[in-house]
């Protein structure tokens, strides 16, 4: 059915006459009538097509953002930057410059065809702002201390108070209407948000370092007094523009919600969490129940008087982070609001940007960079002081400043919302959005500059075991994924041959990947302090263990554990952290491929594998990479009883790896009840190590060789291996002699017993031999451990 509207000149215009008429259809027709159609037909029929122009519309937002990511990502700028300016080149900021190009813009972005994208992208952020909620942990600032506390208060309220003051005193000489504008591009630029900053660290790769960890608890610190600022200036705005009795209404309904969301939907979600099974999924209706409960937040938070986004906020905030039920809605929500709704939300809103309103009123723009320049320079001011205060370095404080002064997402959505409200006016419109693209430009920049975590092991002593004295007490730092990886872990202990006189101080540290929350946390186990939180739980048995453990072993072996929650491509950092600072010898990691008993590959796990790789680059003692075929798991019972010897073997071809390895290993044969160790030496005729490696190598070798006398369980043999053949077939045939082979990883060290292997090497990070005995083709009994002594070049060729 088809009719014609007639509407007055004045609303639309019209080229001839004074009034306007218009054709539709209904129902409206979402498809196009086919591909030829689409392609050869007039912008009339494209906008006839809402469906076809949509996808149209996201293929291009979508290609010009990829296509200038490809090439500011080799600068090091954020993919948020290539939104941004992707917006600015599809939007009317060149119009007249290019006509082909203005053409084609219009016939793909016209003003009415603008609505429906910008109503998915809307939507798609009114999740996104959902999910930040979900991810702050708000226990995290309680944790953290009075520094974020302080800091985070004083960042609003001082850059705030400077900005306003300016904004004032420019509208006694300018003009009155804009001081609302000044107002807000002051309070627009002493916002710090809690999501920006996430991303910002995330892309920094530092979100779990120091500064990292104490930037989060102070932005959530800002963001809950940003929006209790907001809150305050709704309802004065409120009493000031509506009759006191509907004022006292909205203010009513406002504490109603907030009332519901704390003693209702809180509880409710907490039910939840305590009816899934451990290690289950949440229910997918529980899921949709509560998308529900966001899209309904919204539109009551609407009626209120509130933003759209306020709302979801405060329902992500009474959702539990972590798993199961925060850890659900991020995996489920996630993937597609960071792909596709905020990429479309952050261009959709640049391309309502006219850069051409700049120039216009120079002295506005002079007042505004003023403004800004004053609230920016406060905000770092007060940043870095509230810093150095709390006795943080000046790199550290520096690079706290410029983290908490950046801008993004959150500050572009509050401008757009206001600017389609009609409160900020083009110009300020224009000149926060350049703020915004400035500040994100430049903040990963500088900071990327002035702080990098790895600059505290830069300056660590040596922390091998080759240099300790044989009686000195051993410092291990024990990772640990699962609680499988426990049993291992501690029959390693047991066969170093802890004494009194020679004790071995285990630092425990579980390892959990960070899911459903923003804030990494770490967590220092007492081990006679019961705790309740759900941190804790999560490493609740393997705490248990490791106190069974240290019992059974009182007086030779002390034991402290710790929990690191945080992302799986940063987790290095941590385990390099407490290396650090407990000044381990050795760090003990568990190979990301996982055996049964009867020798089959059971599972592996890739992301394991780079953390391995990123702790052998930057670890700040020697690295252990800890290969289990099931045998070593079973051996025995945490240090119980055993009936028969462990035999372990160290390959020996060489070089400060397998010195280091050597070092290990000759700890283990102290007792003869705990192990026997064979040394298996393999020479060539022409070998190719320097004479000055050569002679460590054989010193160290007689020296043990002279100590070990009469009955010790010791054993030295030298076998002939002159070519990469000859030393496979000697590693194939001790597979199943022995129960632990030990190894140097010897990375980058050519010699001819390795010769020819280096083009079959799966596993780099394990070295050729320690390859060769991790091979799932091999079937060996013997568990592996390759060790790499502590490489401290490896911090200067960052």
């Amino acid at each position: 059915m088809a009719f014609n509207i007639t509407i007055y000149n004045d609303v639309f215009g019209a080229d001839n006459g004074d009034f306007l008429t218009l054709c539709l259809s209904t129902p409206p027709k979402i498809n196009s009538n086919g591909i030829w159609d689409f392609v050869f037909g007039s912008s009339s029929k494209l906008r006839t097509s809402p469906l076809p122009l949509l996808e149209l519309q996201m293929l291009v937002i979508f290609s010009v953002i990829i296509l200038l990511h490809f090439f500011l990502q080799l600068f090091g700028l954020p993919v948020f930057v290539s939104q941004m300016i992707a917006g600015l080149i599809l939007g009317s900021s060149w119009r007249g410059s290019f006509r082909s190009f203005d053409k084609f813009k219009d016939s793909i972005f016209s003003i009415a065809s603008q609505d429906i994208v910008g109503l998915l992208a809307g939507f798609g952020y009114t999740l996104f702002v959902f999910l930040i909620g979900v991810r702050m942990d708000l226990s995290v600032v309680k944790r953290s201390g009075r520094q974020p506390l302080i800091g985070g208060v004083l960042s609003i309220v001082i850059p705030v108070i400077l900005g306003s003051l300016a904004a004032f005193g420019f509208s006694r000489i300018g003009k009155k209407h804009e001081i609302a504008n000044m107002e807000f591009v002051a309070a627009n630029q002493s916002y710090t948000s809690f999501a920006v900053v996430v991303c910002l660290l995330d892309h920094l790769k530092i979100l779990n370092s120091d500064v990292g960890r104490l930037v989060l608890s102070t932005t959530i610190v800002a963001d809950l007094v940003g929006l209790s600022f907001s809150f305050i200036v709704t309802v004065v705005e409120n009493f000031q523009s509506q009759a006191a009795l509907n004022a006292l209404m909205t203010l009513a309904l406002a504490i109603a919600s907030m009332v519901i969301v704390v003693f209702i939907f809180r509880p409710a979600m907490l039910w939840i969490v305590r009816s899934t099974p451990n290690g289950r999924p949440v229910p997918d209706g529980y899921i949709c129940i509560i998308i529900l409960l966001v899209l309904v937040s919204s539109v009551t938070s609407n009626i209120m008087g509130r933003t759209v986004y306020t709302g979801p906020f405060i329902l992500g905030l009474a959702v539990p982070e972590g798993p199961p039920l925060g850890t659900s809605l991020v995996n489920k929500l996630d993937g597609i609001i960071t792909s596709l709704f905020v990429p479309l939300f952050v261009t959709i809103s640049m391309m309502k940007v006219d850069l051409s309103f700049l120039p216009y009123d120079g002295a506005f723009l002079t007042h505004s960079t003023i403004v800004i320049l004053i609230t920016s320079i406060g905000k770092m001011a007060v940043s870095i002081g509230t810093s150095l205060y709390f006795k943080m370095s000046s790199h550290d404080a520096l690079a706290f400043g410029l983290i908490m002064c950046s801008k993004g997402i959150v500050e572009l959505a509050a401008c757009s919302y206001f600017y389609d409200s009609n409160f900020l006016s083009e110009q300020t419109f224009a000149v926060l959005t350049v703020d915004i693209l400035i500040f994100s430009i430049l903040m990963p920049m500088l900071v990327k500059c002035y702080y990098d975590p790895s600059r505290k092991y830069t300056n660590y002593q040596k922390k091998n075991i080759l240099n300790l004295k044989p009686d000195a007490e051993l410092s291990i730092l024990g990772c640990i994924h699962t609680q499988d990886d426990v049993p291992v872990l501690l029959n390693l202990l047991n066969v170093s041959c802890p004494t009194e006189e020679s004790p071995v101080s285990l630092y425990a540290l579980h390892l959990v990947e960070l899911v459903g929350r923003a804030t990494p946390v770490f967590i220092t186990h007492e081990l006679h302090d019961q705790k309740s939180s759900s941190e804790v739980m999560v490493s609740d048995s393997i705490v248990q263990m490791l106190r069974k453990y240290e019992r059974s072993n009182e007086g030779v072996v002390s034991v402290e554990v710790f929990t690191a929650i945080a992302p799986m491509k940063l987790m290095h950092d941590d385990i390099c952290t407490v290396a650090v600072n407990k000044l381990t010898s050795l760090i003990i990691l568990p190979f990301h491929r996982r055996w049964t008993r009867e020798g089959f590959v059971e599972s592996e796990d890739n992301t394991i594998r780079a953390l391995n790789c990123q702790v052998l680059e930057r670890a700040p003692c020697s690295v252990g990479i800890l290969i289990d075929r099931g045998h070593l798991s079973s051996y025995r019972l945490f240090g119980g009883s055993c009936t028969s010897l462990l035999q372990v073997a160290m390959i020996f071809l060489g070089g400060k790896d397998d010195r280091e390895a050597f070092s290990l290993a000759r700890r283990m044969v102290k007792e003869l009840s705990t192990s026997q160790l064979t040394v298996i030496r393999l020479l060539a005729e022409d070998e190719s190590i320097s004479h000055w490696e050569t002679v460590l190598d054989t010193e160290l070798l007689n020296d043990v060789k002279h100590s070990f006398v009469g009955g010790e369980p010791f054993r030295y043999v030298e076998k002939r291996a002159d070519e990469g053949s000859e030393t496979a077939a000697i590693v194939r045939s001790i597979g199943d002699e022995y129960d632990l082979i030990v190894v140097g990883r010897r990375d980058g060290v050519d010699s001819p017993q390795t010769s020819g292997l280096m083009e079959w090497n799966e596993f780099p990070e394990l070295g050729i031999i320690g390859d060769m005995l991790a091979s799932a083709d091999s079937h060996f009994k013997a568990s592996t451990l390759v060790v790499q002594q502590q490489q401290q070049w490896s911090f200067y060729r960052q």
